[in-house]
């Protein structure tokens, strides 16, 4: 065989030539695709993130405008300049086995996309994947016209329909082995979460202590909290060390300590992602802000956060009860409520679940069927409406109905509490809807937030009113409201649509320490 025997043909080489027009256009009509969806994408309500939108817009704008002057140049050339620029193509591309990694690796980075990008940015990923797929298929496109005369010879040897079987299988397998190879690879290093990170562009506050991180470099880092299994409350986040996040082997996040020795009393914070500290640096979260306050007023505490991203009052209730019952007792315990059990009701339909039930069934599904033998490729659907959750839940989203399990749920803890020597108090969070001096940013997500969530804030504020009501008249102690404590703070405080940075975090800390004083005093 000569050494020119894997190089394309001469044919194969005019064949570009005849279509280097046909394929310039296949180059340019994704790319006003993929501008046309970025344009029609919707406004993103942070202002960092809109303007890497709009960078996204003018950069894909330019490089389309370019590339159609480069298209109608193209057009307007002769045939023997068409034919030198397919001959330089050809000998880019003219050896087969370079074709053939070209073609796996083609179909490896377009295996990551779709695994790597989905739910990030994707306002502006989509687009991008949708280009690459393209581009692609267009790539591959060339390379079957250079190699036509060869691809036509295998397709000969090969024409029976055993044959066509077995290399189907094996381009199957191929794909399927890439596939896992991928994913492996993004678990192993976690570049799915940095990335995720680097692209959140929401912007924060940090109190200014000296050593304040720009928001991305915050984010990259947070993006590292991972959930793993935690029997009977479902999960925790996995242990990190990093610079502003970092949660023990426990999965509980870092709360710095002022207590001068370990006969201090300790007091045990409860929630969800916003008394964890979603946006904050360990020394800004709520429960770390109040461990300060209190050493500051002559009442050291050692104060330890249990909360945890996605909990709602069923799981604190959980968890609360384990630390009881394995002896772990503090002096003072603290729930901080209120978004989570609202939302999981308005999402799923059910009262008095978890959030994101659906995944849970949908894993459990997943086993079945690998204890079975069978394969999973992919998780199972799960319809929450085909299961009966009588025995644990109530249909429809009531008002009414989120409330009375909300005070349900109060009543076991205190009275766990009660039996175990433990003073309680609960905390109903603060609410962006009750903010009237609103920045723009707070505007705009308030705004995204009525429209992608409608009949949220309603709900929330009915089932507030009606927690207000009854602690009201039943003259309650060990409620507090903070719905509208930044009703009038013309700061910026929120930053998404439940949670609040480092300097609304410090205003919660100073609200709620008298109350924890008057509690810690009374003992």
């Amino acid at each position: 065989m000569s050494a020119n025997s894997s190089a394309p043909t001469s044919n194969g080489a005019q064949a570009l030539g005849r279509s280097l027009f046909g394929f310039a256009l296949l180059a340019w009509l994704p790319m006003a695709v993929a501008w046309l969806l970025l344009l029609a994408s919707p406004a993103s309500p942070d202002a960092a993130y809109e303007q890497l939108r709009r960078a996204a817009i003018v950069a894909c704008g330019l490089a389309l405008a370019i590339a159609f002057a480069g298209m109608i140049g193209v057009y307007r050339l002769s045939g023997g300049d068409s034919l030198r620029i397919a001959g330089r193509i050809a000998r880019a591309f003219g050896n087969r086995w370079l074709c053939l990694a070209l073609f796996f690796a083609l179909i490896e980075i377009n295996i990551i996309g779709a695994v790597l990008l989905p739910d990030i940015a994707s306002a502006i990923t989509n687009p991008g994947r949708f280009l690459f797929f393209c581009w692609t298929l267009l790539l591959g496109g060339i390379q079957l016209t250079l190699h036509w005369r060869a691809v036509s010879a295998a397709a000969d040897r090969y024409s029976g329909i055993s044959a066509m079987f077995g290399l189907i299988i094996a381009v199957g397998i191929m794909v399927a082995l890439l596939f896992l190879f991928s994913n492996q690879l993004l678990m192993r290093f976690g570049i799915q979460g940095r990335l995720r990170g680097v692209l959140d562009y929401r912007k924060l506050a940090f109190v200014d202590d000296g050593s304040m991180p720009s928001s991305q470099q915050f984010w990259a880092e947070q993006a590292r909290a991972r959930v793993r299994w935690l029997p009977y409350s479902y999960w925790t986040v996995e242990p990190i060390a990093g610079d502003y996040v970092n949660v023990n082997a426990d999965g509980l996040r870092r709360t710095v300590q002022y207590a001068p020795d370990e006969t201090a009393p300790r007091i045990y914070f409860f929630g969800g992602s916003s008394m964890w500290g979603e946006g904050a640096r360990d020394a800004h979260t709520i429960p770390s802000q109040l461990a300060k306050l209190l050493a500051d007023s002559g009442l050291p505490v050692a104060a330890q956060n249990y909360a945890q991203t996605g909990y709602v009052s069923a799981q604190d209730l959980i968890l609360f009860q384990s630390q009881l019952a394995r002896g772990n007792i503090p002096r003072l315990a603290l729930f901080y409520q209120g978004f989570n059990d609202v939302f999981s009701a308005w999402l799923q339909g059910l009262v008095g679940i978890p959030l994101r039930e659906s995944q849970r069934v949908s894993d459990v599904e997943a086993g079945r069927l690998l204890r079975s033998g069978l394969p999973v490729l992919q998780l199972p659907a799960a319809d929450l409406r085909q299961y009966d959750w009588s025995l644990v839940a109530e249909t429809g989203s009531t008002a009414e109905a989120i409330a009375e399990s909300w005070l349900a749920n109060r009543r076991l803890i205190r009275a766990a509490a009660n039996e175990f020597g433990v003073s309680v108090l609960f905390v109903w969070q603060p609410a962006l809807f009750a903010k009237t001096a609103l920045t723009p940013t707070e505007a705009n997500i308030l705004a995204q937030l009525d429209q992608e969530l409608p009949g949220f804030i309603e709900l929330y504020r009915d089932v507030t009113a009606i927690l207000r009501d009854k602690a009201l008249a039943e003259g309650w102690t060990d409620l507090t409201f903070l719905t509208d404590v930044f009703r009038d703070h013309s700061g910026e405080i929120f930053f998404d649509r439940v949670h609040i940075n480092e300097v609304g975090n410090m205003i919660v800390a100073q609200t709620l320490l008298e109350d924890l004083a008057t509690a810690l005093r009374a003992f």
